[in-house]
C-alpha cells in the first residue's frame, strides 16, 4: 500500500543518512535506504535544497546529495540555550553562513518556530546592544552584524508555514529608526506565525518630511481600505520625532477606515511613558508584552 510521508518525516530520515556522511548519497541510494520511491525521494530532495537544507553535486548523470555545511539533524527536544549561544558565537565572528546554518538546524529539529526567535535572535540582538554602548564594538561591525540578523529573521520567514490566518486580525509594522529594524520585523513574524494579517513596511526614517504623511497615510488607507476588524500600526523608533508624526499621521485614519484602528509605539522606557503626549494609544519597550497586548487585544475585540 502507497504510504504518503509528510515533510518533516522525510527530512529527517535523509538528514539522518547525510549527517557525517562526506562521501554523499545519490538519490537512489537514498530512496532504497529510506523505502521511499525515486519520484517522492527526488521532489523532496529539491523542496530541501530550496530551503538550504542539502546541496547537490553532479557526478556524471548523477545527483550526489550531501548536508549542508554547518547543518546538524538536533535531538528534540532542542536545547534553546545552547541553540542562542552557537548562534551568537557564529554571529560575532562576523561568521553569517555559520549562522545561518545553526537557525536552519534548529527550524529544522522543532516545530515551535516563535521560540527560535524569542530565544535566539532577540537576545542576540539585546547583546549586540549591550556591547555597543560599552564601547566593545564599532560601527562598521555593528551594522554588519545588524545585516545577519535581518538576513536571519527572512530565513525564519522562509522556512515557518502558517497553518490559517485569523479574520479580522491586521497588522502593520514600520520603522522609524534604523536601530529598530529587527525588532520591527522580528515583531512582524512573530504575529503572522500566531495567524495574523501581518506586515512590515519597512524602515521609512529617510523619508520622513513635511509631506511624508500624506503618502504613509496613502499606503495605510490602501492596505486596509476594504478590510474590517481590528487593526494595529506598530511603529518601532528610538526617535521621539519620526515616533510623533507617524503616530498623528496614522491616528488621524481612524475615521476613515472601516476598522478599529489602534497605534502603537516601541521604543525606549523613557519614550514610551509618554506616549499619549506623543499620540499613540500604547507603548511597549518589550516584545513579547507588544504581542501579548495584541493577542490580547483580538481576543476582546467585538466588531
Amino acid at each position: 500500500m502507497y504510504r504518503r510521508y509528510t515533510l518533516d518525516e522525510v527530512k529527517h530520515k535523509i538528514m539522518s543518512l547525510l549527517q557525517g556522511n562526506s562521501a554523499g548519497l545519490s538519490g537512489v541510494e537514498l530512496a532504497e535506504k529510506t523505502g521511499i520511491n525515486r519520484m517522492t525521494m527526488s521532489k523532496y530532495l529539491n523542496v530541501l535544497l530550496t530551503l538550504g537544507l542539502v546541496r547537490r553535486k553532479k557526478a556524471g548523470p548523477v545527483n550526489i546529495w550531501y548536508l549542508n555545511s554547518g547543518i546538524t539533524d538536533l535531538e528534540f527536544p532542542i536545547n534553546y540555550l545552547e541553540i542562542q549561544q552557537n548562534y551568537m558565537t557564529a554571529t560575532f565572528q562576523n561568521d553569517p553562513d555559520k549562522s545561518h546554518g545553526v537557525i536552519l538546524s534548529a527550524l529544522n529539529s522543532t516545530p515551535d518556530k516563535i521560540k527560535v526567535l524569542s530565544e535566539v535572535i532577540i537576545p542576540t540582538y539585546n547583546t549586540l546592544n549591550e556591547l555597543y554602548d560599552r564601547g566593545r564594538l564599532g560601527e562598521t561591525e555593528r551594522t554588519s552584524i545588524l545585516t545577519t540578523l535581518a538576513e536571519t529573521i527572512e530565513l525564519i520567514k522562509f522556512n515557518s508555514q502558517v497553518e490559517s490566518t485569523m479574520q479580522n486580525a491586521h497588522v502593520l509594522f514600520v520603522a522609524g529608526s534604523e536601530d529598530r529594524i529587527v525588532l520591527a520585523k522580528s515583531g512582524a513574524l512573530e504575529l503572522k506565525m500566531l495567524g495574523w494579517n501581518s506586515s512590515y513596511i519597512g524602515n521609512v526614517e529617510r523619508l520622513i518630511d513635511p509631506f511624508f504623511d500624506i503618502d504613509f497615510q496613502r499606503y495605510i488607507i490602501k492596505s486596509w481600505n476594504e478590510k474590517r476588524g481590528l487593526m494595529i500600526l506598530c511603529i518601532f523608533s528610538s526617535q521621539e520625532s519620526s515616533l510623533r508624526f507617524l503616530s498623528l499621521a496614522a491616528s488621524s485614519l481612524k475615521s476613515k477606515l472601516k476598522g478599529e484602528l489602534y497605534t502603537v509605539i516601541f521604543t525606549t522606557s523613557e519614550l514610551a511613558k509618554r506616549h499619549e503626549d506623543i499620540g499613540a494609544d500604547a507603548a511597549f519597550n518589550n516584545l513579547q508584552s507588544l504581542v501579548e497586548w495584541c493577542e490580547k487585544k483580538y481576543s476582546t475585540y467585538r466588531g
